[in-house]
């Protein structure tokens, strides 16, 4: 499926979804495979595929899934944001990725779409209403 602008992807229960020149691809993965990091995976494949444009956004979660993903990212010079811990229902995810050291931002959940926005203007020098969003989201 082409990841298209202003587009909520959710990805589905089982194997995992990764990106590949722009697109997303639903990946099988073994049925033992333990611990399950759909998150990490995706992050791993965006990193390989967006390099330096990649951004990844660990929010609310249980584990330390995403944390290795996130450390992908920034290893391509992408760009990483936490959530703050203390404002999670669920910190165990924005902790661990907190505990990297490698996070550009660390903010609340409420904050951080206007400070995406003002990234990405920052570099691209797009206004706000010409910048792009898809977002893709993990439903356990």
């Amino acid at each position: 499926m082409k990841v298209e602008p202003n587009h909520v992807y959710v990805s589905p229960p089982g194997g995992h979804l990764a990106i590949l020149g722009g697109t997303l691809h639903r990946m099988e993965t073994e049925k033992k495979e333990a611990p399950h990091l759909p998150i990490d995976y995706f992050f791993r494949s965006l990193a390989m595929d967006q390099k330096d444009k990649a951004i990844c956004i660990v929010l609310s979660g249980t584990g330390t899934d995403g944390t290795l993903g996130l450390q992908a990212v920034k290893g391509e010079s992408g760009m990483a944001m936490v959530q703050q811990v203390q404002s999670a229902k669920y910190p165990g995810m924005p902790s661990s990725a907190v505990a990297t050291g490698l996070t550009d931002y660390v903010l609340p959940a409420a904050e951080m779409p206007k400070r995406l926005v003002a990234c990405v203007r920052g570099v691209t020098g797009a206004d706000a209403k010409d910048f792009p969003v898809a977002a893709l989201a993990h439903r356990p």
